[in-house]
């Protein structure tokens, strides 16, 4: 298969890249199918369809994983060891580590995910934003306290973590995240907060900034 017909098949269908941000961020681990489509928010055909392109071409592979299962009962009458958890082999998919363009790959589904003025977009019905501030995963830094912070008053925090959710989604991860009022945040700023210098004086990217700290 030619550099073009990889390409091709890749970025033919958001679903397809959905399934693609899931596996890159999370290189390490092996998920069922049915795991895969609740993540992803990819069902049915659509599915299995974009999962067997992504096995052709090289970016993901079949693992069998060991998984601890509640152990169902050999009896009618409960015996001592049921409700026990059994070892159950299960058939999923893993990333494969030797597709030759991991690296690029996923610099540039996470960069299309979110662009600068996608991310304060997305929090502008969530309150009065003062500051917004992404790092870690956004970054490609895992070792980030954060890898979003965000900073304003009247925030509606229930409005606020459903867009986080569906950034989860979206990048097929978990997000760390921290939210804060204005004066909460400005106090642990003028105090020198390890945490808020943590965020601060570490790799990261301004998206939206009305402060006047710095």
């Amino acid at each position: 298969m030619t550099r073009m017909d990889i390409l091709g098949k890749l970025f033919g269908s958001s679903a397809r890249v959905k399934i693609m941000r899931l596996f890159l961020m999370n290189p390490e681990d092996v998920f069922e199918k049915t795991e895969i489509g609740k993540r992803s928010k990819v069902a049915g055909d659509t599915l299995r369809k974009e999962i067997k392109v992504l096995e052709e071409v090289g970016l993901i592979k079949p693992r069998v994983i060991v998984k601890m299962t509640q152990k169902k009962p050999t009896t009618k009458k409960p015996a001592k060891d049921d409700g026990l958890m059994e070892r159950k082999k299960v058939s999923g998919y893993g990333m494969d580590p030797s597709f030759p363009y991991l690296t690029p790959l996923r610099a540039l589904v996470t960069e299309i995910a979110l662009g600068k003025e996608d991310v304060a977009a997305r929090f502008r019905n969530c309150g009065q934003m003062k500051l917004i501030i992404v790092a870690g995963i956004f970054l490609d830094e895992h070792a980030s306290r954060v890898d979003v912070l965000l900073v304003g008053d009247k925030l509606k925090k229930p409005i606020i973590e459903g867009v986080l959710r569906r950034l989860e989604a979206e990048l097929g991860k978990e997000l760390t995240y921290g939210i804060m009022e204005t004066p909460d945040f400005e106090y642990r700023f003028g105090i020198y907060d390890k945490i808020i210098r943590d965020i601060i004086d570490f790799p990261h990217l301004v998206v939206l900034n009305k402060l006047n700290l710095f």
